[in-house]
């Protein structure tokens, strides 16, 4: 009885939610400034190896040698982002399939997810750590060489899909009631969103051996575990114009993608709206990006106004495009810059 309850407690959870989503939306990690919290960006900047030396002259002393094997390329990280999402939307499908004890679908979700985190750690940039300790008399008394990793993603291409948001907050909220903490989702903004590819491959294969054993409450918890310590929010209130101003630009992109000029305007002039809010935040000098931003957009509006009817090229649709992504780019350059 009490399992029926809490499947009917998430489903109620899941539902109530959707209507929060577009107040959520992913943040710029990988344009940020080095953090601890650093993305793989972040640990290929130099290419040559790091030695990192611990201990006093003429004592024991340790080496540590970081090398980084390789790049990521912006694509590529719109890439891994992008399959993130497809990894979190297979999460809640086998959840959903766990809950109606249709062990065979889930197995298949989980599946499809563990199959695009490996696509994910195969993109993502590599190296070593050599580690190397010594004694007094320069023998070595300890040597180790690791390979590493990182597997923080950032979600942003994609993420305003309600099915993708959906199961990450209502695995979300339920943990946090559960602990007997008060949640008020209505008064936070999320303007980051990172999915680390450690702790969700780990509950995959727990989901993927409890399905196998035919246990799907065991899967269940484990696929909400994926979502809770896999995914990590970051909210800011004071980031919530720029974030509706990028968003608004992003929707405005697939519209035109779907040869939808009209409600391209109607996304524009929200961006528009959301922007001038925002530019009052700022000081003199930092309201002057805005301002360029402002009037690139007043100019794509009247390009599109001046299409009538007309049939318009794909060429022409891709140059739209491709300007509405380096508008979003640079917006997610101004988060935790400007305030």
């Amino acid at each position: 009885m009490s399992g029926r309850f809490l499947r009917s407690e998430w489903w109620l959870v899941e539902s109530g939610l959707v209507a929060l989503l577009l107040l959520i939306v992913a943040g710029p990690v990988w344009a940020q400034e080095p953090s601890s919290t650093s993305s793989a960006v972040d640990q290929t900047r130099n290419a040559g190896p790091i030695v990192r030396t611990f201990g006093t002259e003429g004592g024991y002393r340790t080496e540590v040698t970081t090398q980084s094997m390789s790049k990521l390329n912006e694509e590529d990280r719109r890439q891994a982002s992008l399959l993130m999402t497809e990894v979190v939307q297979h999460i809640g499908k086998a959840r959903d399939a766990s809950y109606a004890d249709d062990t065979k679908q889930a197995l298949m979700e989980v599946n499809k997810a563990r199959e695009a985190a490996q696509a994910i750690r195969a993109m993502l940039p590599k190296g070593t750590v050599r580690t190397r300790t010594t004694a007094p008399d320069g023998r070595v008394i300890y040597e180790d060489e690791q390979g590493v990793q990182v597997g923080r993603i950032p979600l942003y291409e994609g993420i305003l899909h309600a099915q993708t948001l959906a199961p990450i907050l209502a695995a979300r909220r339920n943990a946090m009631e559960v602990a007997g903490f008060n949640v008020v989702e209505s008064e936070r903004i999320a303007t980051e969103v990172i999915a680390d590819l450690d702790p969700i491959e780990g509950q995959l294969a727990r989901a993927a051996r409890a399905l196998e054993e035919n246990k799907p409450d065991v899967a269940a918890k484990a696929l909400a575990m994926a979502l809770v310590r896999g995914i990590d929010f970051r909210c800011n209130k004071e980031d919530t114009e720029l974030a509706s101003a990028r968003d608004e630009i992003w929707l405005a992109r697939r519209s035109l993608e779907e040869n939808n000029p009209a409600q391209a305007l109607v996304n524009l002039a929200t961006a528009r709206q959301r922007l001038r809010a925002y530019r009052v935040l700022l000081s003199q000098d930092e309201r002057q990006e805005v301002d360029q931003m402002l009037r690139e957009i007043d100019q794509l509006e009247a390009q599109l106004r001046q299409e009538g009817g007309r049939a318009v090229g794909q060429a022409e649709r891709a140059h739209q495009g491709n300007t509405l992504t380096q508008w979003w780019d640079r917006i997610n350059g101004w988060f935790h810059r400007h305030l």
